[in-house]
């Protein structure tokens, strides 16, 4: 594995797009050389990477080879799974998060032979900040086509705040709960924005926002989260019709379930995990269908909703993401 430290130069991002393809900037880039990619740990029931290829995403050839990818959240959890998964398909990947030093280490745990990557710090509920990871990833990699909107606070964070008395709205932190809306709702947003008018302009484009259960958004005591997740819902509707006819679609992607992650409260996991519980799903079942969407196979798919805990692996990824697919949280009259 190679390593190269670069240092940070201050155009914009459009000046930066319209730029020839230069190596990337004040980040950590990793190139790891190679045809196959390495297996993954876990995929759903124990899937490996191979067995994904076989299953309609590619034998002899990495399905996701020439894409570039922005995953923000991508330091660890569900984000890191699924900025790894894209990369042993053969996707350049940014990994993007607040943490630079955890995202720079997720970058480092790749094994194997996988795309480029590179870390970058970002902070999605600042515009500069989104802007800037866009215009490494243009610099880096020379175009982007994959984002993943995956970046966000869950409950813990009103939960753990000094003026939260409890998970009533009317006692939690004013301020905690702007927060989790700020990055959920506002960094999704962001993030979209800045990269759609790349993607138009090429032609192609993925943006898959990472949200969750309908029985979580409204599970009581769960607000803001379920509120954020809800709102993100409704942005990929409406997104996916501003997009029509542009060759960039705008899903979204969740679990099935409380996955083996930060967001999960020591109390919902000690719960879980008792004899009897229903257990934590294990993040690495992101990868499957992330990669699916990131890919050619799911063009002209958009507005859709697909939850990763019903994706069948061993099934052509066309076929595996009909029974995955559930009904928008909205009914559209259009």
């Amino acid at each position: 594995m190679l390593r190269f430290r670069l240092s940070l130069s201050c155009f914009s991002w459009l000046v930066l797009w319209s730029l020839p393809y230069e190596p990337a900037i004040n980040a950590t880039l990793e190139t790891n050389g190679g045809v196959f990619p390495a297996p993954l740990d876990s995929i759903g029931g124990g899937q490996s990477a191979a067995q994904l290829w076989e299953a309609g995403l590619g034998v002899l050839e990495r399905p996701l080879e020439r894409r570039v990818a922005l995953v923000t959240g991508a330091a660890r959890g569900l984000g890191e799974q699924m900025a790894k998964a894209l990369a042993q398909a053969g996707a350049s990947v940014a990994f993007a998060d607040i943490d630079a030093e955890g995202a720079s280490a997720a970058a480092g745990r790749l094994g194997g032979r996988t795309g480029p990557t590179l870390a970058i710090a970002c902070d999605v509920t600042q515009r500069f900040d989104c802007e800037a990871a866009v215009a490494r990833t243009l610099e880096a990699f020379g175009r982007l086509d994959v984002l993943v909107n995956n970046a966000g606070l869950g409950p813990r964070h009103v939960e753990a705040a000094p003026a939260t008395r409890s998970a009533k709205f009317w006692e939690a932190d004013p301020d905690a709960w702007r927060d989790v809306i700020d990055a959920n709702i506002k960094g999704t947003f962001l993030m979209a924005r800045t990269c759609a008018p790349l993607m138009i302009a090429q032609g192609w484009g993925r943006i898959v926002n990472i949200t969750t259960s309908l029985a979580t958004m409204q599970r009581v005591g769960n607000s803001p989260y379920g509120v954020s997740k809800a709102a993100i819902e409704t942005q990929t509707l409406i997104w996916a019709k501003d997009l029509a006819g542009t060759g960039v679609t705008c899903n979204s992607l969740i679990p099935g379930g409380a996955a083996d992650t930060a967001f999960v409260s020591p109390q919902t996991r000690a719960a879980l995990t008792a004899p009897g519980g229903r257990g934590l799903i294990d993040p690495a079942i992101m990868a499957a269908p992330i990669v699916w969407l990131a890919s050619d196979q799911s063009d002209g798919v958009t507005g859709a909703r697909f939850v990763a805990r019903l994706w069948d692996a061993s099934l052509p990824g066309s076929v595996a993401a009909e029974g995955a697919r559930e009904a928008p949280i909205l009914r559209s009259s259009t």
